[in-house]
């Protein structure tokens, strides 16, 4: 089958890949729309990760059920479906507490196992969630970018939102600006170099953008909050800069959430941390419930994902990792597609 074939940094091509074959609880699907993801980028780029090398990437996807093994049950041929590719353990500490999302032996399909940049794959049943027929497929293979912003914010808010900056209007960014409008938030700043983006952010419902490029970004928001600094911070960019932002803008008692993953080390002033009982926290993925709530939230429309994408069949994918690496433009999301349709 044809498939986007991963041999090392920045070295991508389009060529034929071995059928995937059933095994013991797994369900064959016929991929129809796969998103370039950041954590595939960083992994182009050079990121390190125990993934293998040929390999099929690809872990934002959804399609259709075409097969199932034999002691498989409850899908027909033609179940409009997305999969959740997280393949934890259901054994380790984390697991047996409810954190699947911190499985320490979890192995990511589209990482380990063979993804979603090709015309069919396997995944084990348990990974794959039906659709609603209101929800277009393409549409649905956001359901994984979207339960990470999900998942930030379920367990990092309480209550109504008042004040927050949203530091990077990327998917996540966007997606986060939507759920913190959800939210109830009389504020939302959104931040970002690209100017389209921005616009989309307005869109989406950001209150006010700034170009992070200003000199003065910090300030203008202060401005905004009378010196006071917003309720919440998420930082969707994952850079240096935004990171010291971020603690920079948030209010005394108020919370950081570092959503995006980025290799960049930053140093951090403590002396603006400690004092002020800042709260600073990591998101790790999603777990099966912000799953569904992201099917839920798409299939229903409150929060737009179509918006954001560009689509390209997935023979020009390498040409498009490509690009996204010298200049992205004015791309939110791409998503691939298999050149014979689904």
């Amino acid at each position: 089958m044809h498939s986007l074939i991963f041999h090392g940094t920045r070295r991508v091509e389009y060529g034929e890949w071995q059928d995937p074959q059933l095994a013991s609880g797994q369900v064959l699907i016929q991929v129809a729309a796969c998103g370039i993801c950041g954590t595939d980028m960083h992994v182009y780029h050079g990121m390190p990760a125990s993934w293998p090398v040929p390999g099929v990437r690809g872990h934002e996807f959804s399609g259709t059920v075409l097969a199932w093994a034999d002691d498989v049950t409850g899908f027909q041929q033609g179940d409009r479906i997305v999969v959740q590719p997280l393949i934890y353990c259901g054994h380790c500490p984390s697991c047996r507490a409810g954190l699947t999302n911190l499985c320490s032996n979890v192995q990511l399909v589209g990482g380990e196992r063979p993804g979603g940049f090709a015309e069919r794959a396997v995944v084990p049943a348990n990974r794959v969630f039906k659709i609603p027929d209101s929800l277009d497929l393409q549409a649905a293979a956001l359901t994984e970018p979207l339960a990470t912003s999900v998942h930030a914010l379920q367990a990092n808010v309480t209550g109504l939102l008042r004040r927050v900056a949203i530091l990077g209007a990327g998917p996540q960014g966007l997606f986060a600006i939507q759920l913190a409008r959800l939210g109830g938030a009389q504020i939302i700043v959104a931040s970002d170099v690209i100017a389209s983006r921005l616009e989309l952010a307005r869109h989406l419902g950001a209150t006010h953008t700034f170009d992070a490029r200003s000199s003065d970004l910090a300030q203008s928001v202060l401005s905004l909050t009378d010196q006071e600094g917003v309720d919440l911070v998420i930082d969707a960019a994952g850079k240096s800069v935004t990171r010291t932002l971020a603690i920079q803008i948030v209010r005394s008692g108020g919370t950081v959430v570092f959503l995006a993953l980025g290799p960049e080390l930053t140093a951090l002033d403590f002396m603006s941390i400690v004092p002020r009982e800042l709260k600073l926290h990591g998101t790790q993925c999603y777990t099966d419930a912000d799953f569904v709530r992201s099917i839920e939230l798409l299939a229903t429309g409150r929060v737009n994902g179509a918006v954001m994408s560009t689509v390209f069949p997935l023979s020009r994918g390498a040409a498009i990792f490509e690009q996204l690496t010298i200049d992205p433009g004015d791309t939110a999301k791409i998503l691939l597609t298999p050149d014979g349709g689904y």
